[in-house]
């Protein structure tokens, strides 16, 4: 039974993740999956049954006979930037979703963010650590004055996937400012094209707004990042957050002056497991996919920009791709824009390839049925 919900959305694939996105747009009050195009039957019928949706074979026929307002692209890396595309062109829908990370071609990257832009259609790049509600309040915060001027953030993370994670919320804290210039390392060979050959770039931003970061690759103790300010710091690893000021206002600049301010308190993120299931069995899809599914919606409803729109996806991976980029020049400076937009970063094998041809149909069966275990 349908709900008549405000806006109607059209899954481009409904595999493990795209069953996920399509719960998290069901569990949202203003929004239901009315459709679905998926080329593999399997996943087509499992989806169709629980969503009570309209099942297609392809997503060229769901546009022709569909009216849809939002189109949710979850799909391989590989074939993302056609659909994606297509879904400007074709779906006449008020926004777009798409899975991360959203290229590896930055010239595809460039096609996706100016098909999107050009009809005015507000793109959010996928289920990211920039949608946690938690750390757009840190940034009202430090916006604010919380901390002083911003001068440094540390990111204690390796660069993956094109920097769709780290490097993304880094650029929300520095203020989406446009990047001078990058040097970089990585933990593999520089030169490599694989799961494991420049997977864990490191290395030096510089923005032109004069803050600079500084991108920690290797494993430690901690993973997240630091904001620093002339007066304090935030602290968090995307799940704990927590700010430290300078007490009494002192001047001193030593370790012992600075005390956590247990006054700004942040409502806990719940994870899959952490949310539970509810009565019919349904994993919750995690409080940063329903950050993702309200910044789409908060963007058709409002005008509002995405939390996390696909040109900073495009930054991140141009950013990314510049740190390697200086690793295989000895280290030396990079400076952005890159002027060839023929440069790729490959994700790793899972993400770029269909799950179900690289693991097996036993295996991907076994994943997809974790999201609804009934009884």
């Amino acid at each position: 039974m349908t709900r008549n919900a405000q806006y109607k959305v059209g899954m481009v694939g409904c595999g493990r993740q795209g069953t996920q996105h399509a719960r998290g747009f069901t569990l949202h009050p203003s929004t239901e999956v009315v459709a679905i195009a998926d080329p593999d039957p399997e996943n087509l019928e499992l989806a169709c049954k629980r969503f009570n949706a309209r099942g297609y074979s392809s997503s060229e026929e769901m546009y022709r006979n569909e009216k849809l307002d939002i189109v949710d692209c979850v799909l391989p890396v590989s074939i993302n930037p056609t659909e994606v595309i297509k879904a400007a062109e074709l779906s006449g829908a008020k926004g777009i979703v798409s899975e991360k990370p959203i290229a590896a071609l930055l010239s595809d990257a460039d096609r996706m963010v100016a098909a999107c832009a050009s009809r005015g259609i507000p793109w959010q790049g996928g289920n990211v650590d920039r949608c946690i509600s938690q750390l757009w309040e840190a940034k009202r915060l430090i916006d604010s004055g919380e901390i002083g001027e911003v001068k440094t953030i540390n990111l204690y993370e390796k660069t993956m996937q094109g920097g769709v994670q780290g490097i993304s919320v880094i650029q929300m804290f520095a203020g989406d400012a446009d990047v001078e210039w990058v040097t970089g390392w990585t933990n593999g060979d520089p030169f490599g094209e694989g799961d494991d050959d420049y997977q864990g770039i490191g290395g030096y931003i510089r923005f032109k707004n004069g803050i600079e970061c500084f991108v920690h690759a290797s494993p430690i103790a901690m993973r997240g990042l630091s904001v620093l300010g002339t007066n304090g710091t935030f602290v968090t690893d995307k799940r704990n957050h927590a700010f430290y000021k300078k007490a009494d206002g002192s001047d001193k600049t030593v370790l012992s002056n600075l005390k956590r301010d247990d006054t700004i308190k942040f409502k806990p993120m719940r994870s899959h497991a952490e949310g539970g299931r509810d009565a019919e069995g349904w994993e919750y899809p995690g409080d940063r996919l329903m950050g993702c599914v309200q910044s789409i919606v908060d963007a058709v409803e409002k005008g509002v920009e995405p939390r996390c729109p696909g040109y900073i996806h495009r930054k991140s991976l141009e950013i990314s791709i510049a740190m390697r980029e200086s690793a295989r020049r000895n280290h030396s400076p990079v400076r952005l824009p890159l002027v060839s937009r023929n440069y790729r970063m490959l994700p790793e094998k899972y993400r770029w390839m269909n799950k179900k041809e690289l693991y097996g149909k036993e295996w991907y069966a076994e994943q997809i049925g974790e999201a609804q275990k009934k009884g």
